[in-house]
């Protein structure tokens, strides 16, 4: 009994440490994300949202924007991604940003020791536009998710359902006048799959806009999760939003990874997606999927 009792232990433990390996490999590979598990809790994450100016390359104005910062701070690059589309934002209009930058800074008072530098501004003028907003990242319950994930995974087969169901395309998303702009998106997402095969990270900035909207926002999350267990994609990064500048507000800040830009034009046109994609839109949200360039910096 007691042999049988270690044996299953083992297993588990071994299934369970194999979990976190997988995600942790995705994370470096696939997603070209640098976060650390277990970071110090007091550092604080930065993200940028930027806009070039005509003529400029995202690749190029990112890296030198990543130089400026690094070299006037202790900042850490994470992660750099370059955007399909903005989804957005009732309350910072509809700014289309072209890229994504999230840094790591030890400390709140770390980054805003050098927020309003020179060498700051200098590099915020690389930009047409840019928007910053903070991130009380939650380390314990982002580091958990594989785990989680794990779990989901098992009680899927468990029921039997061994096999992911094929995303059915949405029988109105090619001719309905009212998708026409999610079909403009789903181009864009399919064009820059030629970029980066194999990853998309999606930021989504979340406000809450009563009690009810908090609920929808998470059924929508979890009608995605069977499918994110099943073929391995997922958040990286579940924080508290924290305002830095102008006049928006958000509650929430979730950074998740797809397999790849071309998975989510396929699941963006399906009658899955479409079925609770407008109930899920009941809060304000920024939502901007973006390839990883991070190694191209």
């Amino acid at each position: 009994m007691l042999k049988t009792i270690a044996a299953v232990l083992i297993i588990t433990a071994s299934v369970m440490l194999w979990q976190q390996w997988r995600y942790l490999r995705i994370r470096r590979n696939y997603a070209q994300d640098r976060q650390h598990q277990l970071h110090p809790g007091g550092v604080f994450h930065v993200i940028v949202f930027f806009k070039l100016k005509s003529g400029s390359r995202v690749i190029d104005c990112a890296r030198r924007y990543t130089q400026q910062v690094i070299s006037g701070s202790k900042a850490r690059l994470i992660y750099a991604g370059q955007a399909a589309f903005t989804m957005p934002s009732e309350q910072l209009g509809d700014r289309q940003w072209d890229g994504v930058l999230l840094f790591e800074y030890r400390s709140r008072a770390a980054f805003e020791e050098v927020r309003n530098t020179t060498e700051s501004k200098d590099a915020r003028a690389l930009f047409a536009d840019s928007y910053l907003h903070g991130m009380r990242r939650n380390r314990k319950t982002s580091a958990a998710v594989p785990q989680y994930l794990l779990r989901r995974l098992m009680k899927l087969l468990l029921r039997g359902e061994w096999r992911v169901p094929p995303l059915e395309a949405s029988s109105q998303f090619e001719t309905a006048p009212e998708l026409e702009l999610w079909r403009s998106r789903v181009s864009r997402l399919r064009a820059l799959q030629k970029i980066n095969r194999e990853g998309l990270v999606v930021f989504n900035l979340v406000k809450y806009s009563n009690a009810g909207s908090r609920g929808t926002v998470e059924s929508f999350g979890s009608r995605l999760i069977p499918r994110m267990a099943a073929l391995a994609y997922g958040p990286l990064h579940l924080g508290r939003s924290v305002a830095l500048e102008e006049f928006a507000r958000y509650d929430r800040v979730f950074v998740v990874y797809y397999p790849s830009a071309h998975y989510l034009a396929e699941l963006i046109s399906s009658q899955y997606f479409q079925n609770f994609i407008d109930s899920a839109l009941v809060s304000d949200t920024l939502w901007v999927p973006t390839v990883p360039i991070t190694e191209r910096l």
